[in-house]
């Protein structure tokens, strides 16, 4: 089970919303001056915030401390699906396409088309799994 430590930001009725933040190695790294992913997390001001909804018997306080668990198996079958899945389109779209049309510009078309449309298909079904039991973290204890 991967855990992380989240804060309570609003309990109602045995549901709690919790909020995140991703560890990055960004503040210690020693290329940091040169490295793209930190100039883009500076850009975007975006600092790895998530913000969870997890039911729980347990009644929780606002700003309180707890610990949140997500099993590994649900975290790498969505890795799975999120790169995979476009991935295998791109090169079974790319020898189909080589096949189906003589032009270059209809074949990028065509696996550009094909990949836009695989990241629909998995956006779905992300929805989908989302739903199940098995993908919500659940609460695991209070820490303060």
């Amino acid at each position: 089970m991967i855990t992380e430590s989240a804060i309570v930001i609003d309990y109602q009725a045995g549901v709690a919303t919790v909020k995140c933040q991703s560890q990055s190695a960004c503040g210690a790294c020693a290329v940091k001056s040169g490295c793209g992913t930190s100039a883009l997390s500076e850009l975007t001001g975006k600092q790895g915030e998530h913000i969870f909804t997890l039911e729980t018997i347990t009644p929780l306080k606002i700003g309180q401390t707890v610990e949140i668990g997500l099993a590994e198996k649900s975290l790498l079958f969505s890795a799975l699906l999120l790169y995979v899945a476009p991935l295998l389109t791109i090169l079974i779209t790319a020898f189909i396409g080589e096949h189906l049309f003589q032009h270059e510009l209809l074949q990028a078309i065509f696996i550009f088309f094909c990949t836009a449309l695989s990241f629909v298909i998995v956006r779905v079904y992300a929805k989908k799994m989302q739903k199940k039991s098995a993908f919500k973290p659940i609460l695991l204890r209070v820490l303060i």
